[in-house]
């Protein structure tokens, strides 16, 4: 009723009437109440807040080994292996060999065409017997007394002449058989026959397969460090969780000045699960010490750590020696017993309350 009394009182073309705004202001001061209510408990809520300790993990600091190492990747090798590759080009007749063969010191692994090598050494042998066989009757007519010492002298010296030129054609003819250098086995064979051998393109590689090593590249900062006879500890993808025993065998005594970097010979023990060609990596151990104070990894930070003193945490300086990924060495700042904090909270206060919860 009192909208329509207010429609019927509305004159055509003139102000709409306001309704009583009586109500309205009696309902502020009660809002602004609650308003400065809330705000005043939230004020509180965050202030007792920020009173409260905060929770945080610690350990203890404990006393184990600890070494040095120094870091290096390399590749599982044989000691003793040989490319052998032709010095003579021609067309290969006669592989003789197969991967994974053993073969013995001095035997053929594949002959290549030698036609017309053959051919002149056969020929030059066969006129040094013939330079031979004159050598002889002049040496002869010459003890009888019936020959003249000039025809005896050329004859000797023509056929020392004739055997040089056939011992230079077989040693040729030599050149078109490829042997083993040593006894071991046919790792790879890169040869058939037809193929056209290139002069210093390896057709074979023998191993001797007793005895494995690994070539390791070390920083040139750190080979200072490293001597012969130093333990070694080498991981590979290929054996998750297993670690292998090797030792320093040889230290290069030249490094390259391109990379930096110098080469490491790791010795391998006999029946050494690795495999040639397989990349490792080794921790070259030089230094160890079995009663080292230790702290968890994660509660070293920037050269610090956070201990717990009347329910407040305290900032202590401290110096690092080996670290691991789980243990840090601690020279200096902390002794065995003592406790920090695990993985410090972001923004850690010096001073800060703390209260230890593990």
């Amino acid at each position: 009723m009192a909208v329509l009394d207010l429609q019927a009182r509305r004159q055509p073309g003139g102000p709409e009437p306001e309704a009583p705004p009586a109500r309205r202001r009696r309902n502020l001061p009660w809002r602004r109440g609650l308003l400065a209510l809330a705000v005043a408990a939230a004020a509180g809520y965050g202030g007792w807040r920020a009173l409260q300790p905060v929770e945080v993990a610690t350990a203890a600091v404990s006393v184990g080994p600890a070494v040095d190492a120094v870091y290096a990747s390399g590749v599982v090798e044989y000691v003793r292996q040989a490319r052998i590759a032709p010095v003579v080009t021609a067309p290969i007749r006669r592989v003789l060999v197969e991967e994974g063969q053993a073969v013995r010191a001095g035997q053929p692994l594949a002959e290549l065409e030698d036609g017309p090598q053959e051919g002149s050494a056969l020929q030059l042998e066969a006129q040094a017997g013939l330079a031979r066989a004159v050598a002889a009757r002049q040496a002869r007519l010459q003890a009888a007394g019936f020959g003249a010492r000039a025809v005896y002298e050329d004859a000797q010296a023509q056929a020392r002449a004739a055997d040089a030129a056939a011992r230079s054609a077989r040693a040729r003819l030599a050149d078109y058989r490829l042997t083993a250098p040593f006894a071991g086995h046919v790792i790879r064979r890169d040869a058939e026959p037809g193929d056209l051998a290139s002069v210093g393109r390896p057709m074979f590689v023998v191993a001797d397969t007793a005895t494995l090593r690994i070539t390791a590249d070390i920083d040139e900062r750190d080979v200072g460090r490293l001597a012969v006879g130093q333990d070694a500890v080498v991981r590979s993808d290929s054996f998750p969780g297993r670690t292998f025993a090797a030792r320093i065998a040889e230290v290069t005594p030249q490094g390259d000045s391109a990379g930096r970097t110098f080469r490491a010979r790791l010795a391998l023990p006999a029946g050494s699960a690795l495999r040639p060609g397989m990349t490792v990596e080794s921790n070259l151990v030089t230094g160890r010490r079995e009663r080292a104070v230790l702290a968890p990894a994660s509660a070293v930070r920037d050269g610090g750590v956070w201990i717990i003193e009347d329910g407040r945490a305290r900032r202590r300086a401290v110096q690092t020696g080996a670290q691991g990924p789980e243990r840090t060495e601690i020279v200096s700042g902390l002794k065995p017993g003592d406790r920090v904090i695990v993985s410090p909270p972001e923004g850690l206060k010096d001073g800060a309350r703390v209260k230890a919860g593990g």
